[in-house]
C-alpha cells in the first residue's frame, strides 16, 4: 500500500510522453523509493493505460514508462502519469493528523500554506502522499461528499456549497513523508513505572527531567514496554501517545489491575539532530581498548561537547559503522560515551574507533558572520583564521567547532569545481589559482560555528516601530540613541521575530535577512495583504559585552504564591550589586536548569522589572525555585582586582578563600565584591576544566577539593573579585609612563626600572594596571602576542613586554 503520487513530468505535444525514471527522480528528489517493486500508468484524467488503445510497453520499474507519437495509429499519444509502488518503510514517515478548520463557514479548508504556518516544522518540504479522513476516522472516499484527492503541494478542500446536502463533513489530514523527515529519534524515555496508580511518561514532567532533550514541536512519538515489546501488543487498554501530551496508561482501566510499564520516544524534525559535533579520537586500541569516554573527552576538548546530549554515534576512523565492525561492544551512551575492551573480542583486539554527538539545535545556532577577506585576484583567496582573527577582533571564537565556505554569492563549495581542500577550525579556507583547471578560484567567503557560550551574549529584544506607518523600521541607528549603552558596537549576529515571538521566516512576509550593521526593515507596500506583522530585534554581542554579570540572586522561593524575584527587592536587599542600567538578564532554576527548560508557565525576564513565577498558573500548582542575574555595562565591571593564588592542590585541594585572601592582601579586595571569576593558573576558566567544583561565591571565595575529583586532584586555581565602581573610581591613577619603545628588543615597561625613573610616583601596593599603545589603542586590540599584565605585590612587579606602549598602575 506505499504508493507514491502519480508523477505527470511530460506531455505528447512533441515526439511523445515520456515519464522517464531518471528525469522523474532529478525533477521530484526524494518523492520515489531508490528500489521500487511495482508501477502503474494511467492517463491524467484516471483511464488505465491497457484500455487506451496505444501502443505501448508495460510501465518499468527500473527505467519508468514511455509513448511514442510514431508509434500509435493516429500518430498521437494519450497524456499519461505514472506513480510507483515502494517497500512498506518509504512510507512509514508519516506526520500527526492536522485539522486546522472545520465546515461551519464555506467548507473544510486543510491548505498546506496554512497548515505550515499554525503548524511550524511538523511537514516535511517534499511530501510524497497525503491522506483524508473525518475526525471519527472514516476515509474521505466513504462519506460520499464531492470532494477532489488531496494534493501533497496544495492540500485538501471541502466546499459546502458543492455537497448534496450543503456541508462537508469534519475532515483531517495527514502526509507521508521521505524516510530522511523521520530519522531524528529521540531516546527511549522512562520515568515512571505503574507501581502506584498507573505508568504515567507525560511530556510536561519529561520536560522537566530532561531539560533540552525532547524537541519543541514532536512529530510523532512511539511507545514500548520497558522490555521492548509495542504497546499495540501488550493488550492494555491504552490511548495512543500524543505529541503534545505524551503517554498514559492507568491501573484501573486494565483487566488485571496492573499496567505495562512503558517508555516513550518521540520523533522530531531534522533541523532537531542536525547538529552534530566533529568527530573525536582521544583513543587507540593499542592498549586494553579504545575508550572514548566522555569524562575525558571533556577534558581534552573543552566547549567542543554540549552539555544536554540527544544521541551519540561511533564508527571506526575509516568510516565503518560500529555495526558493521564484528566486536564485540556496547552502544554508545550520552551518559558515558563510548568503550571497546580488547580481551572482549574474538581476535583479541578492538578496531580504532571515533565518535560524534548530536546536541540540540543551539549548540549550532551560534554562528558568525559571513567573512571575505581576500579575493583571487593575487595569487588565490585567502581566508585564513589567524588573520580572519586579526582584521574582525571579537568576532570569532578562539575555538570554532566548525566551518562553512561558500561563494560570495551564494553557491556551495562542492558545486563549483574548484580543486580546493575542506575548510579548516584552526587554520581557516584557501584556494590557490594555479591548481584550478583554469588557473582562477572563485571568490570565497567562510564562516564560524562556535561553542553555545560565544553566542551567549544577547540583547533584550527591542520593539521600537510598529507597521502603522510605511512599515516597522528597526533599524541599528534609531535603536542605539533609544537604547543607549544596551547593544555593542560590532554585533556578531542578530535575530528577527514577531512581537508574539513567532520567526520572522514563518511570517509570510517579504522581508530582508536582519543585517548586524543596518538593522532591519519590513515594507508594508512589498507585503501581498499590504501590512508587515509587527517585530522586534535582538543582537547577539562578543563575550566580552556580557563578561560582566552579576552574582545569582535567590530572595525568593515558591513557597507562598510564588517566587519572585522582582528587581525593586532585589535592589533593597542587594545595595549596590546591580547596576541601574542592565542590558539583559537571566533565570535558571536553583540547580542550574534554565528557566525555558522547566515547563512553566512563566514570563520571560525583564531588565525593567526582573522576574517572577506564580504557582496557580503552574500545571502542578507549583513553581520551581529559581534565581535571577542580570548582565551589565562593561564599566559596571571594569573595575577588577588582581589575580590571587595564596594556595595550591598539593595537600587537600585548592582553598582560595576569601578570610585568608584578605589577610594576605590588605587593601587589595573591595568590602563588597559584585561577583568574582576562577580560572587555572594557566588561564583556563574553571568551568572547562572537568573538575567538580562550585561556582565561586563573592562572599567565601573558591575551594576545589581533591576527594571529590575523579582522578584525585584538582587542577591550580586562582581568583579575583569584581568591585564596585567606586573602588576603582577614586581617580587614584598615576600618570600613563611610556619609558621604554620597541626600537631594540622590545618594549620593557617593567616596574622595578619605572619606580626608579620615576622615585614617589607609584604606590607601593598597585591594585590593578593597564597598558594601551601611545596613541591610545588597548594592549587586547593590537593583535601582538603578549602576556596578561600582572601586579605581583610582594615581588612590586608590573611587567609587559609590549610595542610602543604605555602604562599606569591603579593604587
Amino acid at each position: 500500500n506505499c504508493k507514491t503520487q502519480w508523477f505527470d513530468r511530460d506531455n505528447p505535444s512533441v515526439t511523445g510522453d515520456y515519464e522517464n525514471l531518471e528525469n522523474l527522480r532529478k525533477e521530484y528528489p526524494n518523492q520515489i523509493c531508490s528500489s521500487p517493486t511495482a508501477c502503474e500508468v494511467e492517463t491524467t484524467s484516471g483511464v488505465p493505460a491497457s484500455t487506451t488503445g496505444d501502443n505501448i510497453p508495460e510501465c518499468s520499474i527500473s527505467t519508468g514508462f514511455a509513448c511514442v507519437n510514431a508509434e500509435q495509429e493516429d500518430g498521437s499519444c494519450e497524456d499519461y502519469r505514472i506513480r510507483f509502488t515502494c517497500p512498506a518503510s518509504f512510507c512509514n514517515c508519516k506526520t500527526q493528523w492536522f485539522d486546522r478548520d472545520n465546515p461551519l463557514g464555506k467548507g473544510d479548508f486543510e491548505d498546506l500554506a496554512n497548515l505550515r504556518k499554525e503548524f511550524p516544522e511538523q511537514i516535511c518540504s517534499n511530501p510524497i502522499a497525503c491522506e483524508v479522513e473525518t475526525v471519527s476516522g472514516v476515509p474521505a472516499s466513504n462519506t460520499g461528499d464531492n470532494i477532489p484527492e488531496c494534493n501533497i503541494s496544495i492540500g485538501f478542500a471541502c466546499v459546502n456549497a458543492e455537497q448534496e446536502d450543503g456541508s462537508c463533513e469534519d475532515y483531517r489530514i495527514r502526509f507521508t513523508c521521505p524516510e530522511s523527515f523521520c530519522n531524528c529519534k529521540t531516546r527511549w524515555f522512562d520515568c515512571n513505572n505503574p507501581s502506584r496508580d498507573g505508568d504515567c511518561e507525560d511530556l510536561v514532567n519529561l520536560r522537566k527531567l530532561y531539560p533540552g532533550q525532547i524537541c519543541r514541536n514532536p512529530i510523532a512519538c512511539a511507545v514500548e514496554t520497558a522490555s521492548r515489546i509495542p504497546a499495540s501488543s501488550t493488550r492494555d487498554n491504552i490511548p495512543q501517545c500524543s505529541t503534545s501530551t505524551g503517554f498514559t496508561c492507568v491501573n484501573a482501566e486494565q483487566n488485571d489491575g496492573s499496567c505495562e510499564d512503558y517508555r516513550i520516544q518521540f520523533t522530531c524534525p531534522p533541523s532537531f539532530c542536525s547538529c552534530k559535533t566533529q568527530w573525536f579520537d582521544r583513543d587507540n586500541p593499542s592498549g586494553t581498548g579504545d575508550s572514548e569516554d566522555l569524562v575525558s573527552l571533556r577534558k581534552e576538548f573543552p566547549n567542543q561537547i554540549c552539555s544536554n546530549l540527544i544521541a551519540c554515534e561511533v564508527e571506526t576512523i575509516a568510516g565503518v559503522p560500529v555495526s558493521g565492525t564484528g566486536d564485540n561492544i556496547p552502544e554508545c551512551s550520552i551518559s558515558t560515551g563510548f568503550t571497546c575492551v580488547n580481551a572482549e573480542q574474538e581476535d583479541g583486539s578492538c578496531e580504532d574507533y571515533r565518535i560524534r554527538f548530536i546536541c540540540s539545535e543551539s549548540f549550532c545556532n551560534c554562528k558568525t558572520r559571513w567573512f571575505d577577506r581576500d579575493d583571487p585576484s593575487g595569487n588565490g583567496d585567502f581566508e585564513d583564521f589567524v588573520n580572519l582573527q586579526k582584521e574582525y577582533p571579537d568576532q570569532i571564537c578562539s575555538k570554532p567547532t566548525a566551518c562553512e565556505v561558500e561563494t560570495t554569492s551564494g553557491i556551495s563549495i562542492l558545486s563549483t569545481g574548484d580543486n580546493v581542500a575542506d575548510c579548516s577550525i584552526s587554520n581557516g579556507f584557501s584556494c590557490i589559482n594555479k591548481e584550478q583547471e583554469d588557473g582562477s578560484c572563485e571568490d570565497y567567503k567562510i564562516r564560524f560555528t562556535c561553542p553555545e557560550s560565544f553566542c551567549n551574549c544577547k540583547t533584550e529584544w527591542f520593539d521600537r516601530d510598529d507597521p502603522s506607518g510605511n512599515g516597522d523600521y528597526e533599524d541599528l541607528v534609531n535603536l542605539r540613541k533609544e537604547n543607549p549603552d544596551q547593544i555593542c558596537s560590532n554585533p556578531i549576529a542578530c535575530e528577527v521575530e514577531t512581537a508574539t515571538g513567532a520567526p520572522a521566516s514563518n511570517s509570510g512576509d517579504i522581508i530582508p535577512e536582519c543585517s548586524i550593521t543596518a538593522g532591519f526593515t519590513c515594507v508594508n507596500k512589498d507585503q501581498p495583504d499590504g501590512s508587515c506583522e509587527d517585530y522586534r530585534i535582538r543582537f547577539t554581542c562578543a563575550d566580552s559585552f556580557c563578561n560582566c554579570k552579576t552574582q545569582w540572586f535567590d530572595r525568593d522561593n515558591p513557597s507562598g504564591k510564588g517566587d519572585y524575584e522582582d528587581l525593586v527587592n532585589l535592589r533593597k536587599q542587594y545595595s549596590d550589586q546591580i547596576c541601574s542600567n542592565p542590558s539583559a538578564c537571566e533565570v535558571e532554576t536553583v540547580s542550574g536548569v534554565p528557566a525555558s527548560e522547566t515547563g512553566d508557565n512563566i514570563p520571560e525576564c525583564s531588565i525593567f522589572t526582573g522576574f517572577t513565577c506564580v504557582n496557580e498558573e503552574q500545571e502542578d500548582g507549583s513553581c520551581e525555585d529559581y534565581k535571577v542575574r542580570f548582565i551589565c555595562p562593561e564599566s559596571f565591571c571594569n573595575c577588577k582586582t588582581q589575580w590571587f593564588d595564596h594556595d595550591n592542590p598539593s595537600g587537600n585541594g585548592d582553598y582560595e578563600d576569601l578570610v585568608n585572601l584578605r589577610k594576605e592582601n590588605p587593601d587589595q579586595i573591595c568590602s563588597n565584591p559584585t561577583a568574582c571569576e576562577v580560572e587555572t593558573v594557566s588561564g583556563v576558566p574553571a568551568s572547562e576544566t572537568g573538575d567538580n567544583i562550585p561556582e565561586c561565591s563573592i562572599s567565601s571565595g573558591f575551594a576545589c577539593v581533591n576527594a571529590k575529583q575523579d582522578d584525585g586532584s584538582c587542577e591550580d586555581y586562582r581568583i579575583r573579585f569584581i568591585c564596585p565602581e567606586a573602588f576603582c573610581n577614586s581617580n587614584c591613577k598615576t600618570q600613563w609612563f611610556d619609558r621604554d619603545n620597541p626600537t631594540g628588543k622590545g618594549d620593557y615597561e617593567d616596574l622595578v626600572n619605572l619606580r626608579k625613573e620615576h622615585p614617589g610616583e607609584i604606590c607601593r601596593n598597585p591594585i590593578a594596571c593597564e597598558v594601551e599603545t601611545t596613541s591610545g589603542v588597548l594592549a587586547s586590540s593590537t593583535g601582538d602576542n603578549i602576556p596578561e599584565l600582572v601586579v605581583i605585590p610582594l615581588a612590586l612587579l608590573c611587567y609587559c613586554v609590549y610595542g610602543l606602549a604605555s602604562m599606569f598602575l591603579e593604587c
